[in-house]
Formats: structure tokens, sequence, C-alpha cells
């Protein structure tokens, strides 16, 4: 999944010298995952240490809870208009894993566009010392 992920994802979007962040799990920091991260998508990895997570707070705040509140309003609005519509021929049992985990991946991709580049930049600011 991790190597999709750098190969699929990540890749085509890094455009210019990059910094990719990771935390220390396992398949994060294999030899694999970094050369992919290194050699294929272009970026210069740098491991948050253990323990670390108090000192990079910030971008969670800054950058995560924005990005769920828009997931969050997303949905409710697909939901309220989806309630409009009064349609009881739906089956909701009948949809597959497959067709929730796509509807989920694209109210990401929305969601992540909401974000400012503003927004990510001000988290960063906030997390390194000055």
């Amino acid at each position: 999944v991790w190597a999709y992920y750098l190969r699929s994802l990540l890749k085509p979007q890094v455009r210019a010298p990059s910094v990719l962040l990771l935390n220390i799990f396992d398949s994060h920091v294999s030899k694999r995952g970094l050369n992919i991260a290194s050699e294929e998508a272009g970026c210069l990895v740098a491991a948050i240490p253990p323990n670390a997570t108090s000192a990079v707070q910030p971008l969670d705040v800054g950058i995560m809870v924005p990005f769920k509140r828009h997931l969050r309003n997303i949905w409710l609005q697909e939901e309220l208009a989806e309630g409009d519509h009064d349609d009881e021929n739906i089956d909701l049992m009948t949809v597959t894993a497959q067709q929730k985990r796509l509807a989920m991946v694209q109210r990401a991709i929305k969601a992540w566009a909401l974000n400012t580049p503003q927004e990510i930049r001000r988290s960063f600011a906030k997390a390194i010392p000055q």
C-alpha cells in the first residue's frame, strides 16, 4: 500500500524539491519505502523521531483538524442532498465495500483541496522554532 501511494499518488504531485516527513511506522522507514520516496518520487526523506509528536503537533492541528472538518461537512452535505430526493429504492446494504471506499476517497480529495496553501504554511511556521 505504501509503495503504491508513493508511486501512484505522491510522485505525480512532486513538481519541485520537496521534503517528505514520515513517522517511524515500519513500512514508511523501511529500506524499500525510503528508496521509493527518495529515488523514484524525488523527495528528501526526513523521519520524525520517536516521542517527538508534541513538537510536530501544530501540523496535526493546523492541517488535519481543518481537513477533518471539511470532510465531515462534505459528508453532511451529501447526506442532506440525498435526503431531499426521498428515494426509498436505494438499498444501502447493497453498496459494496469498493463503492464505499471510492466515495470516501472522492470526499477526501475534495476536502484536501479546501485546505489552502496559507493554512499549510502557517502550520509549518508554528512547528518550526524561530
